[in-house]
């Protein structure tokens, strides 16, 4: 399975969906050829993530493919929106995200962490992965909330901020989507704790604790939006906060030994 076709598969998903939420009442047939698309390039996607991350027994858990890993998550929560008539295009950005990602892996050295491939491994990373896609979604929101506040208050409303869903209901998929990121990391973080034995060794106890860290911010936030009714500039602070520091626990130490310092860990 080829990278390229990965990518290709993910930008003409990204078109099809975007030109479906451009038209306000899109035929059955673009919309369902936006679908199927999406999901043959999750598809392909998965089948290529199988070629590649299984070395020699192990599982390959380097740079460039963790930032797979973290596209295809994304992609999958793009396939969920696509039936959503006002979330076509936040489906599209999702797509088209997941193609960088995954054009970008091509581009990183070809650096290998190998892990003994276990079953509660594989859970912790997939969880661990599934969640960061679910919090890059909600940054992704909070921009497009942004973008979306900024035309309001510039009185414009027209072009791609148009096919956007009013700002209450892109708060509600906001909260939603942290929601379930949350208790995947929760999760993520229970399964590393019981399977994983040397999660507090010195290569991962940063990422361990940065991890908790992101944790506690989006508990946080789910907090203050339960008891306190938190909602826009704040819960977008707590949100960005939040995804940087897990963006940092899963991919900054990645970044500095295998770009920076051309190293990886054994």
């Amino acid at each position: 399975m080829s990278g390229f076709l990965v990518v290709l598969l993910y930008l003409v998903a990204a078109a099809a969906a975007l030109h479906a939420a451009r038209r306000a009442a899109p035929r059955p047939a673009l919309r369902e050829s936006a679908f199927y698309l999406a999901t043959a390039a999750l598809a392909a996607h998965a089948a290529w993530l199988c070629d590649t991350l299984e070395i020699d027994g192990g599982l390959s858990l380097g740079l460039a493919d963790s930032a797979s890993l973290l596209g295809l998550a994304i992609g999958a929560g793009g396939l969920g929106a696509i039936f959503a008539p006002r979330f076509r295009t936040v489906a599209a950005v999702c797509f088209g995200i997941a193609a960088l990602l995954t054009a970008g892996t091509g581009s990183l050295p070809a650096q290998r962490e190998i892990a003994a491939a276990s079953w509660p491994l594989a859970m912790h990373v997939i969880l661990a992965m599934g969640s960061a896609g679910m919090f890059a979604i909600a940054a992704i929101l909070v921009v497009l909330l942004a973008l979306q506040d900024s035309a309001l208050r510039g009185g414009r409303s027209d072009g791609w901020l148009a096919t956007l869903p009013p700002v209450e209901s892109l708060e509600h998929a906001l909260f939603s989507v942290i929601s379930i990121g949350t208790a995947a990391l929760t999760v993520a973080i229970l399964a590393g704790l019981l399977f994983v034995s040397d999660l507090f060794a010195q290569h991962l106890v940063h990422k361990t604790v940065l991890a908790i860290l992101a944790w506690a911010i989006f508990a946080c936030l789910l907090f203050g939006r339960w008891r306190f009714g938190w909602r826009g500039r704040l819960a977008a602070r707590y949100t960005i906060a939040g995804f940087v520091v897990l963006t940092i626990a899963y991919f900054g130490s990645k970044f500095v030994l295998e770009i920076l310092l051309d190293r990886h860990w054994n």
